[in-house]
């Protein structure tokens, strides 16, 4: 039975994380008891058909299942979502002639690895879906500015001025989280000395709905399946040359990508622009302060290299609308601490080792030395040739097991 105490949320960040605590909340059996008011410092996504964002995520099924409860996914991918079938890895100072592995999602008998979605297009569709949702107010152009928790709630000052009060405060501003920094949350945070440079291109043979990517000494170059044809290009490399590399004119960036590539796409033939953003990796010694839970990057950054930074967040949204769910049902008292450690104790021990197990990843192909590469390229021939090894890893990527929500789990029939 649903608590008769009035329960108000209030949620920093209008990213797809936090638009996803608020939709799974407002669209569950909370619904019409609870009050939502979210805080984003953006204005609207402007999400255009005919222009495709630079901004991209590969969605597991995990994500897509929580997409699917909030009746969301069939409008994505009719929208424009592309499915990856295969993926194909190598060791680059080989050039992918012994060293590679390849993942193929027939051979787990599912139809794909996941989906390439925009940041953009995700957002919209959360935003849609919570205008048809009662007790919602969303604030943009707006930050949090200061905050004081008391024992019956969270005093939130914005950066208008304005003042307002909440039984809970969910952190879910990004990796510069202006409400961890409130905090002082301790935090564990190091920079990998690289940028990510994003762009898309057009290739001379096509992505056959494969990701492809190839460790470098630099860091690791992917090209991602999109569903006009064209790739996404996420390459890490060391920062200076980054940022030379942005600069470039479109020819010799393009010049410069084809050599990094080995050519495994062909020629390419136009780039969609360019940006870049540093990479880092960070984790939260806490993810509940008293009234306060913090979700996604403003908990936890990974290195981009296996892209699960985005289902990371999502399954933290996930968990925790199911917490605060359960615990409001029970008439319990949404930003009490005891609450908030049942949600850090879901995702924390998940979160952290997959920080650690791409860190790791991230480091080996790093290291330089006369037979490394080829003691690499042994391993991955060797994982490409042990079916059960290649089956465990698709189905950890794809999350279709373990301690999951219950957004999160397959539909039983």
């Amino acid at each position: 039975m649903i608590g008769s105490r009035s329960c108000t949320i209030a949620i920093a960040g209008a990213g797809p994380v936090g638009l996803s605590v608020a939709a799974m909340l407002a669209s569950g059996p909370l619904g019409g008891h609870i009050e939502l008011r979210i805080l984003e410092p953006r204005e609207p996504p402007n999400w255009d058909p005919g222009h495709l964002d630079l901004r991209v995520y590969a969605l597991s099924r995990a994500s897509q299942r929580i997409l699917e409860n909030l009746g969301l996914w069939e409008s994505i991918v009719s929208a424009r979502a592309c499915p990856y079938r295969r993926m194909h890895v190598w060791e680059g100072e080989l050039d992918g002639q012994v060293g590679h592995l390849t993942f193929d999602s027939a051979d787990i008998g599912e139809p794909d690895l996941g989906h390439i979605v925009e940041d953009g297009l995700l957002r919209d569709r959360l935003l849609a879906r919570l205008a048809a949702l009662p007790n919602i107010e969303l604030s943009f152009g707006v930050s949090v500015a200061a905050l004081h928790a008391t024992a019956r709630a969270v005093e939130i000052r914005i950066s208008t001025g304005e003042k307002l009060k909440a039984n809970l405060l969910v952190a879910a501003d990004g990796s510069a989280s202006a409400v961890r920094s409130l905090l002082r949350a301790p935090v564990t945070d190091f920079s990998y000395g690289q940028h990510a440079v994003v762009t898309h291109v057009v290739t001379e043979k096509p992505h056959a709905e494969t990701a492809w990517q190839r460790f470098l000494p630099g860091g690791p170059l992917a090209f991602l399946p999109l569903a006009d044809g064209r790739s996404s290009v996420v390459w890490s490399i060391p920062s200076e040359h980054a940022e030379a590399l942005v600069e470039e004119p479109e020819e010799s960036f393009l010049r410069e990508l084809q050599v990094a590539s080995g050519g495994v796409l062909g020629a390419f033939e136009s780039a969609a622009g360019c940006a870049s953003f540093p990479l880092r990796a960070a984790h939260v010694r806490r993810y509940g302060y008293p009234r306060v839970a913090l979700v996604g990057d403003a908990a936890h950054t990974v290195h981009p290299l296996a892209g699960q930074g985005m289902n990371l967040g999502l399954l933290d949204a996930a968990a925790l609308a199911e917490v605060l769910e359960q615990a409001v049902t029970e008439g319990q008292d949404a930003g009490d601490l005891r609450v908030l450690r049942r949600y850090e104790r879901r995702r924390k021990g998940e979160n952290l080792k997959m920080l650690l197990a791409l860190d790791g990843l991230h480091r080996v192909f790093r290291l330089t030395g006369p037979v490394l590469p080829r003691l690499r390229a042994l391993g991955m021939s060797a994982v490409d040739a042990t079916p059960l090894a290649k089956r465990f890893l698709m189905r950890e990527a794809l999350a279709l097991g373990g301690d999951l929500p219950s957004t999160a789990r397959a539909r039983i029939a």
